[in-house]
């Protein structure tokens, strides 16, 4: 019974070693075990490969002499880890650097404690060596990748904006926040629509929506800054996708042309944000069976895969493995089964539904008879490798694809101006092709080299140059105005190595800012030659005035610059009545109109008419500029002309006046006279013959008519109903006359008007003006309803008469008024003038006519 304890025992001793033995050789990474004394009695042969080491030679040494051959530090890290290992039992994550042939290894270092083997204290040490290397020099490439792309945002005097799918602001250089005004964490998040009014969204909508389809777009589109002013640029826009097709988001350089620059420096889109976030998990372990099932899983491959322990035990390999990874895992299965030890990278399937890379090293275990017991698999997530490896493959196409489009040319020189390097885009500015130009000293391409030089001492003094100007030669010996922006690279050191910048070809800016001056010294001359006052007034602030305004104003050049306008008008009232009429016609029309009066500086009222226009017509507060002209003459003549009519019209009335009372008092009397005796002629001769009576009895009924006639005349001419019942009562049995003769209706209502005393000349007028009305009505509006409306509404008198007759062409017959011959609307108009009131027609073909009429009260108000 005994005896088969025993060989159970030392079968299952044998199994045990023979277990570990696989484990050793199948681990990827390196395995030590170190005693108390510090001395390796366990190593496998990876750990021996890392350091170029046989085996032999390692085992059974002190792991401090080995190690402080390869590096004085790895012994310290190694005494700390030691250290930390028998306080607390365990160590992770360890880092060493190993110099080993001239070759640097890094190295992760995960220890822990076995205090009791085989029921003895030897306190043993089992340390797992990881190779990180690999991912170092990785982490490293991508850091100067980034330094380089970081460097070209940074020189580049060109605005680059990084945009993701969902249009939102992920990236911005300093260029493009000094643009718009924001700072980088103002405009972060923000898309280019919150930049943009209603009219240059409609351009992003329709650029934004060509990023799917279309690589490159260019285009013209006026944002907004921060201050709100606009901002025209020109984009240059790269749709980024990554190596299957999807788009990842848009890169645009942008050019400020706000200048009128007219810049036409294509920009392209090619910039991704790096990420550098990556997750280092920790290795998995599991033994499986030769049907593919999980026997047993540590906790790390649960955490690496997102599954419970017991999840895991249910599934075969197979099941999450990726399908496009499985005919090359049979392939590696088939290696290790015949004894290979190599590893394998293939795709997980995370329970998530994700893909996870993991490196995978296995091995076999067989029993006596060499049946496979099951395989022995460690797992190490490199999805942090890969995705490094990913990213720093889009940075190198992102630099590229800038490199190769950005407009400015991107160069490199030595100290003493040698070309190291330099972007496609020198044949366009230089004619030089980048081969060419590559080895040429820049004091070639100076017109005059001492610029080099103070170029050079500048960069040396302060470490960067921005738009530094300097004129250049081609390869066509033509000189080119250029802008440079510049900074020194130095080494680790701090010893300047290289210069590295962009140029920009700025000949065609200095041409038209040298047109631009030559046209203002032109447009100033002519300003000042002008005989018509001009002037710029930015919110009602005098700017600017040439000589002929000052001579208006009276005052000396310029000693008006800075102060408001109201210094010109007599009061606030006509002041604040200016300002209105005009800025409202300007924001309406464009162009605003007006008549004042101004107060020169020696006191003298004068009149003036002003026209203006904005100079920006889409935002008036950046100025306006106003024409004036003295109209003072004009004024005082057309005063004297109203006075001469208005005299004229009194006369005109008094002489009516006479003609109605001497046809009323002497010829229609004396008609009934010549009436009456007709009709008594045959009173006392009874034998006259019938036909004799007859034409006796026709002229005695023609006078009558002639009679009625000179009586219809002479109230024409001056109504008695004016001075015997008042202008109302008048004017309402004048219109039921008119109503009843001409078969036309007249609707009369009048309010306010009983109270007042009008002086002649307003009663009288406005008895013509409604006498007139209807006079037009009855002849040519072919109207059957007037309505009439009078009203006193202080300090005005309005006047309001409508027609529902065939109406007219208001525009037409008021450009034909002043030929008519006839009493009409032109004797309408020329009387409400002669009131100092205002007449306003409204009128369409077969819509009727509106006339409506405001005088001003003249009398006095009967508050009674």
């Amino acid at each position: 019974m005994s005896k088969r304890l025993r060989k159970g025992e030392l079968e299952a001793t044998q199994r045990t070693v023979k277990f570990f033995e696989t484990l050793l050789r199948a681990s990827a990474d390196g395995i030590v075990i170190t005693d108390s004394t510090h001395t390796i009695i366990v190593v496998n042969e990876t750990f021996c490969t890392f350091f170029g080491r046989q085996w032999r030679d390692v085992v059974e040494t002190s792991m401090f002499i080995w190690l402080e051959q390869l590096n004085a530090n790895a012994l310290t890290r190694w005494s700390e880890l030691e250290k930390k290992v028998r306080l607390q039992g365990f160590c992770r994550n360890a880092k060493f650097e190993m110099t080993t042939k001239d070759k640097v290894s890094h190295f992760t270092v995960n220890a822990s404690l076995l205090e009791r083997v085989a029921d003895e204290d030897l306190r043993i040490i089992i340390s797992i060596w990881h190779d990180v290397t690999e991912y170092k020099q990785t982490e490293e490439a991508l850091r100067k990748s980034a330094e380089k792309y970081r460097t070209l945002l940074e020189i580049t005097s060109e605005g680059c904006w990084l945009i993701n799918p969902e249009l939102k602001t992920i990236e911005v250089n300093e260029s493009l926040c000094k643009m718009f005004g924001y700072s980088q964490d103002e405009m972060l998040g923000k898309t280019p629509f919150d930049f943009a009014d209603d009219e240059n969204r409609k351009i992003l909508i329709e650029q934004t929506s060509k990023i799917s389809t279309t690589a490159h777009r260019s285009y013209e589109i006026t944002l907004k800054k921060k201050n709100g002013e606009d901002l025209p640029t020109y984009f240059n826009a790269t749709t980024i996708r990554d190596e299957s097709g999807e788009v990842l988001g848009a890169f645009a350089l942008i050019t400020d042309i706000t200048e009128k620059k007219q810049m036409e420096e294509a920009l392209r889109k090619s910039e991704e944000r790096f990420r550098t976030t990556f997750y280092n998990a920790a290795i998995g372990m599991a033994l499986m069976a030769n049907d593919g099932y999980f026997m047993k899983v540590n906790h790390a491959l649960c955490r690496i895969l997102g599954y419970s322990e017991e999840e895991l035990l249910g599934k075969t390999w197979v099941e999450i493995t990726n399908p496009d990874d499985l005919p090359g895992c049979y392939d590696w299965l088939k290696r290790v089964k015949a004894g290979s030890q190599s590893s394998y990278e293939k795709r997980f399937i995370h329970k998530l539904g994700h893909l996870v890379w993991i490196e995978v090293s296995s091995s076999l275990l067989r029993d006596s008879q060499g049946r496979i017991q099951y395989y022995i698999s460690l797992f190490q997530d490199i999805m942090f490798r890969k995705q490094a490896e990913e990213t720093l493959k889009k940075s190198e196409r992102q630099y590229r694809n800038i490199f190769k489009n950005i407009q400015d040319v991107y160069y490199e020189v030595t100290l003493d101006g040698i070309i190291l390097e330099a972007s496609p885009s020198i044949e366009d500015v230089s004619l030089y092709k980048r081969e060419e130009i590559i080895g040429k000293s820049l004091s070639d391409i100076y017109v005059d080299p001492k610029n080099r030089d103070e170029f050079l001492n500048e960069l040396l003094k302060n470490g960067k140059v921005t738009d530094y100007e300097a004129l250049m030669i081609d390869k066509d010996d033509s000189q080119l105005h250029c802008s440079i922006t510049a900074k020194i690279v130095r080494d680790n050191h701090g010893n300047p190595v290289k210069i590295i910048g962009s140029l920009r070809n700025i000949t065609k800016r200095k041409r038209m800012e040298e047109s631009l001056r030559e046209r203002e010294e032109t447009l100033k001359a002519i300003l000042a030659a002008s005989p018509v006052g001009i002037c710029l007034a930015r919110n009602r602030i005098i700017e600017w005035a040439n000589q002929a305004m000052y001579r208006i104003w009276g005052y000396e050049e310029g000693s008006l610059l800075g102060k408001n306008t109201q210094v010109l008008y007599p009061d606030l009232e006509e002041y604040d009545r200016v300002g209105h009429q005009f800025y409202s016609e300007i924001e309406q029309k464009g162009i605003g109109q007006v008549e004042t009066r101004w107060v020169t500086k020696d006191g003298t009222k004068i009149y003036c008419y002003l026209q203006g226009c904005p100079l920006d017509p889409s935002d008036i507060s950046k100025g306006v500029i106003v024409g004036a002209m003295d109209i003072t003459d004009r004024k005082q003549a057309e005063a004297l002309v109203h006075n001469f009519s208005q005299l004229l019209m009194k006369a005109q009335e008094s002489e009516r006046q006479r003609i109605s009372r001497d046809l009323h008092d002497h010829v229609a009397q004396e008609l009934s006279a010549v009436k009456i005796g007709f009709e008594t002629l045959f009173d006392l001769q009874p034998s006259i013959a019938p036909e004799i009576r007859q034409r006796v009895s026709e002229l005695t009924r023609t006078l009558q008519e002639s009679i009625k006639a000179v009586r219809d005349v002479s109230y024409d001419l001056r109504p008695p109903g004016l001075d015997e019942i008042g202008l109302v009562e008048t004017l309402v049995q004048y219109c039921n006359d008119f109503s009843e003769n001409n078969r036309v209706k007249v609707d009369f209502h009048c309010a306010g008007m009983k109270n007042l005393t009008l002086d002649f000349d307003t009663e009288i007028n406005l008895y013509r003006l409604i006498q007139e009305g209807l006079t037009n009505i009855k002849k040519h509006a072919d109207a059957d309803q007037v309505i009439i409306r009078l009203v006193a509404a202080f300090p005005n008198i309005i006047l309001r008469i409508e027609d529902n007759g065939k109406g007219f062409n208001v525009q037409k017959r008021m450009a034909t008024i002043t030929k008519e011959k006839r009493m009409g609307i032109h004797s309408m108009v020329q009387r409400a003038k002669l009131l100092q009131g205002e007449m306003k027609i409204q009128s369409k073909p077969m819509q009727g006519t509106k006339i409506s009429i405001v005088l001003p009260y003249k009398g006095n108000k009967d508050d009674s």
